[in-house]
């Protein structure tokens, strides 16, 4: 999607070099990893397997009943 971009820019900038006063734009590529809450190297199993990450759960549980 990027290649394509960066393709459409090109043309652009080709046929109106006037209009960009920075110069030739670039398109910023994506970032080849994107994680939520990564799980690192110094993580235990344990932490990293536990469900549901909820500090409030056991409280609203408590009231509920």
């Amino acid at each position: 999607m990027a290649n394509i971009r960066q393709t459409a820019l090109d043309k652009a900038y080709e046929q109106n070099p006037e209009r960009f006063s920075k110069g030739k734009p670039m398109v910023s590529m994506p970032p080849k990893v994107v994680e939520i809450n990564p799980v690192t190297e110094t993580d235990d199993d344990y932490t990293a397997e536990s469900g549901v990450n909820f500090p409030t759960l056991p409280r609203a549980m408590a009231n509920a009943i």
